[in-house]
């Protein structure tokens, strides 16, 4: 299908952005996949752009297009209930209605809370900095790594939430390791996977020095020149004058989806070592498409986080 010749309404605020960051035509149209035309007839005129676009009506239904839109909006990320969803968006529709919405989606599922550390406002001055910086960053040429702990009962959690998938998990205090008995380190660029790396809840820095020399260094070889390493925030990896800073990190999202695979339908592991296998087998199947998917979402993260002010962000 071919793409509307208007900018949608997300597209006209990254524009504002970047137009306010001063990036040129060609680099907002390489990060939006927009030609530099309709672009350029926004940022023209952004006042009367799209008034003389033409409405259709849809069929009529028990819930317009809209509402059905913000009880997807409503319940994205929240603890919130069927009838809190009804009362806030003043619904005369059954519980099962706004439920069925919900299922219908392809991006919400009820999961639990994780735990993350507290953003405080050093950290949103840091991240303002660290994207606008970035904001003409080629992220296909990043690796991404980062740590997960990984239980026989299931992944850790307390509060259960509507968890919208294209979103970062929600979390409530801080944690980079919480006991457990197995932890791996991942990474991962455009496209290709680095060979998991199972460590111990006592690595150190030394020890880090050796998981990087099996995974990073033989991918790098013949990469050094065109590839940049982000590592994430866990104590152990960064000086105390740079453990504060925030990272905007991918592999969180694919984490996600590693664990839905390894633990659906509620399954549970009997001994590490079938946890181990089903874990490898599961990121062997990660496909190159999906971890494609995950690094072109940076740029919109980038944006959104100038967007909220250095906040968090949707994803």
């Amino acid at each position: 299908m071919a793409r509307a010749p208007f900018l949608t309404s997300v597209e006209q605020a990254k524009v504002d952005v970047m137009h306010q960051l001063g990036l040129k035509l060609h680099e907002m149209s390489r990060q939006l996949g927009r030609s530099r035309n309709a672009i350029r007839r926004y940022v023209n005129d952004p006042i009367n752009y799209g008034k003389n676009q033409k409405q259709f009506a849809g069929r009529q239904k028990k819930l317009t297009s809209r509402e059905e839109r913000n009880i997807i909006k409503t319940v994205s990320n929240s603890p919130k209930s069927l009838n809190e969803v009804k009362r806030e968006l003043n619904l005369c529709v059954c519980r099962s209605t706004v439920h069925n919405v919900i299922n219908r989606s392809n991006t919400i599922v009820r999961q639990k809370m994780m735990k993350v550390p507290k953003m405080t406002s050093e950290h949103k001055e840091k991240r303002l900095k660290f994207v606008k910086v970035n904001m003409a960053t080629k992220w296909e040429n990043i690796v991404f790594s980062d740590e997960k702990k990984w239980n026989l009962d299931g992944p850790d959690g307390n509060r259960s939430y509507w968890r919208d998938i294209r979103k970062d998990p929600q979390m409530f205090s801080k944690r980079n390791f919480g006991g457990g008995s197995l932890i791996i380190w991942g990474a991962f660029c455009n496209g290709k996977k680095l060979d998991l790396q199972f460590i111990t809840t006592k690595e150190n820095s030394v020890s880090y020095q050796s998981t990087l020399q099996k995974a990073i260094v033989p991918f790098f070889r013949n990469r050094r020149n065109t590839h940049i390493f982000q590592q994430d925030n866990a104590s152990i990896h960064v000086s105390n004058s740079t453990r504060d800073y925030p990272d905007l990190n991918p592999i969180e999202n694919l984490w996600g989806i590693l664990a839905r695979r390894v633990y659906r339908h509620g399954k549970q592991f009997n001994t590490i070592q079938d946890l181990k296998v089903a874990i490898k087998a599961e990121w062997d199947a990660i496909t190159e498409a999906e971890l494609k998917t995950l690094v072109a979402s940076m740029p919109n993260r980038v944006i959104e986080v100038i967007q909220k002010h250095g906040g968090e962000t949707n994803y």
